[in-house]
């Protein structure tokens, strides 16, 4: 394939978010841009109405949380086109222009802060979404639902601007309120979004920030499609198609080389390993590499699976052994300290990645005692950002029962997810907060994986 063509199968397959506060133009900008790259608008926003409609309508008491839960998970969410339009389905039916009404955007915000409404949610955005070809517009479709995007927006506008498009949206709509009944709504939609515990407004890590207050929808689209295809034309470069050997798949470490096939003939000789999503790694970067962690099998079984030279940070008791430290260092493992990154410890991951390897890191810090995903460890999002590198979730099952996988009572197997990118003239506002957004976008990224592994 040519450079051209690779750059429009990026451009087909292009999963685009939209975030930002109400009344920052998102859906106006997700929709034209939707039709100007011929890709599906997806509205996440308008499925949170449909649910607090149906709540209301129930008349069910928004803060009842195991009520509210109830109904969303319930509710049949579907996106579909018609007549050259999306159109949201609810139960069947198309929605209708009562969920932009002022009691539904009273209430919204309350009925979304709920967990479980949002992993209802999150679950019919992320199927609908996971194919590809979406510009999907939210509040947190960059940071939460599709922290992989390949091209994450936040818009931003004054306070005056966004009050002024939800006097003309509701005008439209046949609605009339008065201009400080819609500023105070603006107002305390924000403070319940940006304030909640679970997937709040933030600015995903990576995202390009338009401000919507004095430009035009045309120049706002204009601009997003500079960026999009900008992007779809490095990964174009970037794309190693299949057949075609990856030149960063070359080992310079003999000891490691070895290691690693031998561990991976072994693999699928005793236990017939999985491995899902392969794809993803077929570009010609280094990774920074984020697993979870079960057993004291996962860095040689997790590791063995990438094909490339990489570097796993491992914990510094491990090394206490004169042998085994020397062994552990030839085959690329960092020593590091659970509680804290040390000086030598980022040099040396410094070191690898100037190399041009990879690295491979277990942000839960100790192995999960019940397998399933824990909250990470403070520092990888620190780690993460630091390297410059494209972020890749992984995920491993089956190394905490390696008797039942040989048996083949259960299944080993690791999934390998779509690389967090972060581009390289991005600029932050506050650093350490995007420490924090990143480690979040990660665990969301592999939650993901775990909930496939599980489904």
């Amino acid at each position: 394939m040519s450079n051209n063509d690779l750059t429009m199968k990026f451009l087909r397959d292009m999963i685009l978010t939209v975030d930002g506060p109400a009344g920052s133009g998102k859906s106006t900008t997700a929709q034209a841009l939707s039709e100007r790259l011929g890709l599906t608008y997806l509205d996440t926003g308008a499925m949170y109405r449909a649910v607090t409609w149906k709540v209301l309508q129930s008349g069910i008491d928004p803060d009842d949380r195991e009520a509210v839960t109830r109904i969303a998970e319930e509710t049949s969410l579907e996106m579909e086109i018609r007549d050259g339009k999306p159109v949201l389905i609810v139960d069947g039916e198309p929605a209708g222009s009562e969920i932009r009404g002022p009691e539904v955007s009273g209430t919204v915000s309350p009925v979304s802060t709920h967990p479980g409404v949002r992993r209802a949610m999150v679950r019919i955005q992320r199927k609908i979404g996971n194919r590809g070809g979406i510009v999907a517009e939210g509040r947190d479709t960059g940071s939460t639902v599709f922290p992989f995007a390949h091209v994450k927006i936040f818009l931003v506008a004054d306070m005056e601007a966004r009050t002024r498009r939800r006097v003309k949206q509701l005008d439209q709509m046949g609605i009339t309120q008065t201009k400080d009944e819609i500023r105070s709504n603006l107002v305390k939609r924000d403070e319940i979004d940006s304030g909640r515990e679970h997937s709040p407004l933030v600015r995903p890590v990576g995202a390009f920030v338009v401000d919507t207050s004095g430009i035009t929808i045309e120049e706002q689209v204009r601009l997003i499609d500079e960026i999009t295809r900008k992007e779809a034309a490095r990964l174009g470069t970037l794309y190693i198609p299949k057949g075609k050997r990856n030149p960063v798949s070359r080992g310079h470490s003999f000891l490691f080389t070895i290691c690693r096939d031998m561990i991976r003939f072994f693999e699928w000789l005793l236990y017939g390993i999985k491995v899902h999503g392969s794809e993803n790694l077929r570009f010609a970067e280094s990774f920074f590499f984020a697993s979870n962690h079960i057993s004291y099998y996962d860095p040689p079984f997790v590791g063995s699976t990438f094909k490339r030279e990489l570097w796993i940070v491992a914990k510094k008791e491990l090394f206490q052994n004169r042998v085994i430290g020397w062994f552990l260092r030839n085959v690329n493992a960092i020593p590091i300290d659970r509680e804290g990154f040390t000086r030598a410890t980022l040099k040396a991951i410094d070191k690898a990645f100037e190399a041009g390897d990879s690295l491979l890191m277990f942000p839960e810090g100790t192995r999960s005692k019940n397998g399933r995903l824990k909250r990470f460890k403070p520092g990888i999002g620190m780690i993460a950002y630091r390297s410059g590198k494209s972020i890749v979730p992984t995920y491993i099952a089956g190394t905490d029962a390696l008797k039942d996988c040989f048996l083949r009572k259960r299944r080993l197997e690791v999934r390998i997810g779509r690389p967090i990118r972060i581009p390289e003239e991005y600029e932050t506002d506050d650093r350490k907060k995007d420490y924090d957004t990143l480690s979040m976008m990660i665990y969301e990224a592999m939650k993901m994986l775990e909930d496939e592994t599980y489904a």
